[in-house]
């Protein structure tokens, strides 16, 4: 059997802004309810990621189900995980943002998580590392050299907001109680403790810095057997005009 494929895009919000037919068509594909969430932003930078969210998905999603972009139904979860409200349908999808760049991933057929870090931001306060880190983690950061903690950090960080959010979980667990160990290529495997030692570690995660600052993370299930490739490029926006 072929191992399905996970497609994650990715996009720079200039890449919208800078065609006004695009902007256009992209607010018309908004709900009543997002052009109000979009209007209350009070930043530029947050709204265009919103809205550059809200294209991308419309599209890639409409693209799965062989429909129009605005043809489909967009509902949340109860902790805000974002799903396609139409019977049947076995696809799922989720969405990243951070600091101008927003990411978007399309599973054909399992639970997927997405998140995007920039590697640029201040740095957080070292009390934080043993707040949202395992034991084992917060260990790790602690023996990387001073240039490279914060990133050491950052990575587990993307990595536990990708499962997450692949889950539908929030914040309603304790991020110190989902653990990832990275092995020398990178790779990360993940295990619970605490209350959440029960959980299912069948999990493929994925790491890649899209761009010189970003880092982005993908978590994918795996209960199934079956190893999903994942396949991360750009997305376009030219030929929305014409939609």
């Amino acid at each position: 059997m072929t191992p399905p494929v996970i497609h994650v895009w990715h996009a720079d919000t200039t890449a919208l802004l800078r065609d006004p037919a695009l902007v256009a068509r992209a607010l018309g594909w908004l709900l009543p309810v997002e052009r109000t969430r979009y209007d209350r932003f009070r930043h530029d930078a947050d709204r265009f990621m919103f809205l550059t969210g809200r294209v991308m998905a419309r599209t890639l999603v409409g693209r799965a189900l062989g429909c129009a972009p605005a043809a489909w139904r967009w509902r949340e979860g109860p902790h805000g995980r974002p799903e396609i409200d139409e019977p049947g349908v076995v696809t799922h999808f989720n969405l990243a943002h951070s600091a101008g760049l927003v990411v978007c991933a399309i599973s054909p057929d399992r639970e997927v998580g997405v998140d995007v870090e920039d590697l640029q931001r201040r740095h957080v306060d070292r009390g934080f590392v043993a707040r949202y880190c395992s034991e084992a983690e917060t260990a790790d950061v602690a023996a990387q050299p001073e240039h490279a903690w914060h990133d050491r950090f950052l990575t587990y960080w993307t990595l536990k907001e990708a499962y997450l959010k692949a889950r539908g979980l929030g914040v309603s667990v304790s991020l110190s109680n989902v653990s990832f160990t990275l092995d020398r290529n990178g790779d990360a495997s993940v295990s619970f403790l605490g209350t959440l030692a029960h959980f299912d570690t069948r999990w493929l995660f994925h790491l890649t810095r899209p761009t010189d600052r970003h880092l982005l993370a993908v978590a994918v299930a795996t209960a199934d057997g079956a190893r999903p490739a994942v396949r991360i490029q750009p997305f376009e926006f030219g030929d929305l005009v014409s939609r």
